[in-house]
């Protein structure tokens, strides 16, 4: 089959964010997805670039990997202006049943948490009510799921409403049950910069970047997909951290999928922060150093804002070159991967970003 997926530019300062359209093709029609739409001007910018590029109103799939306003706030103009079919959206309030014990308060009844669940995801609510309107189907994106070509690696629903208490909107949890649980997060933390930034040096065999960084809950719910077209394998992974890649990887493993050099397209998770990946787990996706003047086949892409000047992290770049990769930001605009369908004309190839042998030291 042949596709197109397209990286979107998010924000147009120092905001970054994600947006992702596909067309894939079955053999009689086009099919199209949307995973996240940025903020409200970039889900404007989706409708318009899915009628006039794609010259379609229907859109197959929408999926919101998690509730962050830079991924999820676009998704009401896909939803209000186009035909969507299916919506993949977690709602925190469905799950309130499951997790009456992972709060610190033994008082919440069932309604009561229902409620304080809906009114602190007001976007979540009205994207949900927006697509019940509009006759679009909702399902939650959990482990197993199929969407399209798509296969869902993360979150396990377990895992989803073990990290749902500890979302910043969420009541106060219980930390001692869902430590004992598994659920808890744990790590060096996150990593503020300072207002003077250290810096130290790298070079082809010295790395920096460290194991055992934490993002926030939200991150970690992130749902991380595989999709698979002509023996063609694409690694979506949203702002998932270290936890949701771990379980992705050993679902995937389970299934049979494939990484390293079989992938052909790879999203860094989370514009490239250095919380959200380490030394092991890019082994894991895309194999070890290869070499700075080695390249392989793998497109990688980053989704960071135009100004954006914390991501991505040169640490996370330098990572990337050493295994092979050149990676590629969206601050200069859509990043395109194509397959089985001609080269877009007048689409200019967006510059691979450069080793540098100095970087920002850890706070």
């Amino acid at each position: 089959m042949a596709y197109e997926i397209e990286f979107h530019p998010v924000g147009s300062g120092a905001n970054s964010g994600d947006a992702i359209t596909m067309r894939y093709w079955t053999g009689s029609e086009w099919r199209v997805i949307v995973i996240d739409a940025g903020f409200q001007d970039t889900g404007d910018a989706i409708v318009e670039h899915i009628r006039s590029v794609y010259g379609i109103d229907t859109v197959e799939h929408v999926v919101s990997t998690h509730p962050d306003n830079d991924h999820i706030s676009g998704l009401r103009s896909v939803l209000s202006q186009l035909n969507v079919q299916n919506l993949w959206m977690h709602v925190p309030e469905y799950h309130a049943r499951n997790m009456m014990d992972y709060f610190h308060d033994p008082r919440w009844t069932l309604d009561g948490l229902t409620s304080d669940l809906r009114r602190a995801y007001p976007m979540v609510t009205e994207i949900r009510d927006l697509a019940v309107r509009r006759g679009t189907t909702l399902h939650p994106p959990f482990q197993g799921a199929r969407i399209g070509p798509f296969t869902v690696l993360s979150p396990a629903q377990a895992m989803y409403e073990g990290l749902l208490p500890q979302f910043r909107d969420t009541p106060k949890p219980a930390q001692q049950l869902l430590a004992l649980l598994g659920h808890w997060l744990t790590g060096v933390g996150r990593r503020a910069a300072t207002q003077i930034r250290r810096i130290i040096a790298e070079d082809a065999l010295t790395e920096t970047l460290r194991e055992g960084g934490i993002t926030a809950a939200e991150n970690e719910s992130s749902v991380v997909l595989y999709g698979q077209i002509d023996d063609r394998n694409i690694f979506l992974t949203a702002d998932a951290g270290l936890k949701a890649l771990d379980a992705a990887l050993l679902y995937a493993s389970a299934i049979g999928l494939r990484f390293g050099t079989a992938l052909n397209v790879f999203q860094v998770p989370h514009h490239g922060s250095r919380n959200n990946i380490s030394p092991t787990l890019l082994n894991r996706i895309v194999g070890g150093f290869a070499g700075l003047n080695s390249r392989n086949t793998i497109g990688c892409v980053i989704s960071a804002g135009p100004e954006d000047e914390t991501h991505p992290r040169q640490v996370v770049v330098n990572a990337l070159m050493r295994r092979g990769l050149a990676p590629q930001d969206t601050k200069r605009g859509i990043l395109l991967f194509n397959h089985g369908i001609p080269d877009r004309l007048g689409f200019r190839l967006a510059p691979t970003l450069q080793f540098a042998s100095r970087v920002e030291a850890y706070d």
